[in-house]
């Protein structure tokens, strides 16, 4: 394993459970669920807030709202098992409408633009990256994920299936 992408090639591998295939401008893609790569981050470096941890500013105009999102993880551990040093990276942009196609308020808009922040800023730990270098674009690579992701999933991938039933 390279030294420079030990974490990317934790990270890396995408469960397929945890996709939905979407189109957008007529091509289609591939949407990673937001709590599945939550769950990745935490697998690989621990509880939010200990291990790993984001800030997100907000920034508003009439019709849209932007988030900007930096991701950070821990870098040292001291005798204490504290964390003492993070390692930021950011911030990644995501702009969301702020009015509904039917011209409504979307309250969620803040929440959307977020969590799309969030997911680019995860990709650039390498979070899903066989997602975004589209592997999932090729059903044999798609199998082959079920394959390896239908052996005995991590305790948390069992908690997160429990919770979503």
């Amino acid at each position: 394993m390279d030294k420079n992408r030990e974490i990317w090639d934790k990270v890396k591998h995408t469960n397929p459970r945890w996709t939905k295939p979407f189109g957008k401008f007529g091509k289609p893609l591939t949407a990673i669920d937001p709590m599945y790569q939550v769950m990745v981050m935490t697998d690989t470096f621990g509880p939010v807030g200990k291990g790993w941890n984001y800030k997100v500013s907000y920034t508003y105009t009439p019709t849209l709202v932007f988030a900007e999102v930096s991701v950070a993880h821990n870098k040292i551990f001291n005798d204490s098992t504290e964390w003492v040093s993070w390692d930021w990276y950011g911030p990644v942009s995501s702009v969301q409408a702020l009015t509904k196609k039917n011209g409504g308020l979307d309250d969620e808009a803040p929440k959307k633009a977020m969590t799309d922040a969030l997911t680019k800023a995860f990709s650039h730990l390498g979070v899903s990256a066989d997602v975004f270098l589209g592997m999932f674009d090729n059903s044999k690579y798609v199998e082959d994920m079920k394959e390896k992701f239908s052996q005995k999933p991590k305790v948390a991938d069992e908690k997160l299936v429990k919770f979503n039933k």
